[in-house]
């Protein structure tokens, strides 16, 4: 299990247009980073999942970018 905190920036996000299914991953919304964007903890199965996970945030419409913040496999 690989787990990790991901920033997501992009333009009038809300919580809710980060609830998107991942395969083999999971996603909580820890919060908002005023200024900043939304904090994601992201639960992936293998590094690939984690790797796919990003990929599909960063095609959200309203995405400008998706920061790996913190990694940690268990």
């Amino acid at each position: 299990m690989i787990v990790s905190l991901v920033l997501i920036e992009g333009t009038d996000l809300d919580e809710q247009d980060l609830a998107i299914s991942l395969g083999n991953a999971k996603q909580i919304v820890v919060g908002r980073a005023y200024g900043f964007g939304i904090i994601l903890h992201i639960a992936a199965t293998t590094p690939a999942d984690l790797r796919n996970a990003l990929i599909e945030f960063a095609q959200i419409p309203g995405v400008a970018d998706v920061t790996l913040l913190a990694s940690r496999s268990d």
